[in-house]
């Protein structure tokens, strides 16, 4: 390193630069065509300082991709239509590295494994997912345990592919039922790589702290740019089914194909979305707000799934998405709170199914589902 970085160490001018840059998140908020109330743009400085500390946490923190760690992100991160129901780790990578990935299956009802480049300190450089492994590829032994090489050169047994662009590892785990599956136990080690990590290189910390100013900026405004897309693709309250390759680039896993949409709902407003959901191994339903977070489904009913809904005899259901529920007890299931929210988007995705039918969706008052709609 050079001696002009030595010396913002040694004053502490990276604190400053680190600062100065980061002020900068903060212009997303502002953005004039994401229309946002003042309660949209209080959760989004929530946000920001959410993404800030996974920013923080991937450069400042991460042991490096010589001594990776499969961990989850750090409590309350939540972003790009994150899934509910799902339990994500991961961990940095080197693509001129080989790695391994040992674990035991247990009872998640999906499991898979991606080769990712979503470095959002560089969103020119964002390639999306390369090499995708998931359960039903999986080799396992009689007890259930797996072995993955993960490489760019091809490997025997189960292997997860990298690309030059490849940073990350991301092992997405999906509860059909919290309370009865097991997340998998599983551990990454770089075998290219012998010995703990080194101590901080004071050099190396600007570098640290800009990336995770710019991973905050960049994933603010990737996000962002993504949800205006739904409007000029579909009307409010509709849907849309995003093209795959566009899904691949955001990082999506190829098992899964989501139906996307932006609503909007008066207070005694409802939303009346009828699917017959195709023949597949899981699919839910979620809210999330203007900034493409999750809400907070540990204490509101704010998403269902296949392995809770209620349905009709021919399979087919109905859901309810209203500020205040709207119909007897039995049909609670199928009700999604806003959570204080009159606006923000919506997905409805499938994991492993070749048809996508599309839902059909009304914006009805209130006292019509309650007098019983047909």
């Amino acid at each position: 390193m050079s001696s002009q970085t030595s010396q913002k160490v040694q004053d502490a001018e990276a604190w400053t630069d680190f600062c100065d840059l980061l002020k900068k998140a903060g212009d997303v908020i502002l953005r004039e065509d994401l229309d946002t109330s003042l309660f949209d743009r209080g959760e989004g400085l929530r946000y920001l300082s959410r993404l800030l500390r996974a920013g923080l946490f991937s450069f400042m923190e991460n042991p490096g991709p010589t001594n990776p760690v499969l961990r989850p992100m750090p409590e309350g991160v939540r972003m790009g239509l994150d899934n509910p129901d799902n339990y994500y780790v991961s961990a940095s990578v080197n693509p001129k590295l080989e790695y391994r990935i040992r674990g035991k299956r247990e009872t998640i009802h999906y499991l898979s494994f991606a080769a990712q480049n979503q470095n959002f300190a560089a969103r020119d450089k964002i390639t999306g997912g390369a090499g995708h492994l998931n359960d039903s590829e999986l080799k396992l032994d009689d007890e259930g345990y797996f072995e993955i090489h993960v490489s760019q050169k091809e490997k025997p047994g189960n292997w997860l592919r990298m690309t030059e662009h490849t940073r990350q590892i991301l092992v997405r785990q999906t509860f059909l039922d919290r309370n009865k599956e097991k997340p998998i136990d599983a551990e990454i080690e770089c075998l290219s790589s012998d010995g703990p990590p080194p101590p901080l290189d004071p050099d190396r910390v600007p570098g640290s702290l800009m990336g995770s100013a710019m991973y905050a900026i960049g994933c603010a405004q990737w996000f962002a740019d993504w949800v205006m897309e739904f409007l000029q693709i579909a009307p409010l309250n509709h849907f849309h089914l995003p093209d795959p390759e566009k899904h691949r680039v955001m990082g999506g896993d190829p098992n899964v194909r989501m139906w996307l949409g932006m609503w909007k709902l008066e207070e005694d407003e409802a939303l009346v979305i009828d699917v017959t959901p195709p023949k597949c191994h899981y699919w839910n339903f979620q809210l999330a707000n203007i900034w493409a977070e999750s809400f907070d489904y540990e204490h509101r009913q704010v998403h269902v799934n296949s392995g809770h809904a209620i349905y009709r005899p021919d399979g087919s259901l109905r859901l309810i998405v209203s500020h205040e529920s709207a119909g007897p007890d039995e049909q609670d299931s199928n009700w999604i709170d806003t959570a204080g929210h009159d606006h923000g988007v919506m997905a409805l995705r499938w994991v492993r199914t070749q048809a996508h039918p599309k839902p059909e969706v009304r914006l009805v008052k209130i006292e019509q589902v309650r007098a019983g709609l047909d």
